[in-house]
């Protein structure tokens, strides 16, 4: 299979603006449903999280700042909050193919 190819934003809360951006989403372009993969917190790792996606792209929440960006500066924004590197486009498309599809 191809590699997908992706677009990047940087992610963080409006109630912050003062803050640095706290995540980076790297979603799947021209991929429907919608594919994406984000810094998870709770397991410390990259991961599929299309839900997340679905949330910060709705054009009505007013309350998430999410910054196109790209990859240089989304691969230097991760390396903020994690020490783990942003993973390869081939890698993004490995964690979104494995993921489980919603119902």
């Amino acid at each position: 299979m191809d590699t997908m190819t992706f677009d990047y934003y940087l992610m963080r809360r409006q109630a912050n603006p003062d803050l640095s951006m706290k995540n980076v989403l790297a979603v799947a372009r021209r991929v429907r449903p919608i594919q994406a993969v984000c810094w998870g917190y709770r397991h410390n790792r990259w991961e599929a999280r299309s839900d997340v996606a679905r949330v910060w792209l709705d054009p009505d929440r007013d309350d998430l700042i999410l910054q196109p960006a790209d990859r240089a500066t989304a691969e230097r924004t991760a390396a903020t909050f994690t020490e783990v590197p942003l993973p390869t486009e081939a890698e993004l498309t490995e964690i979104c193919r494995a993921a489980p599809r919603p119902r």
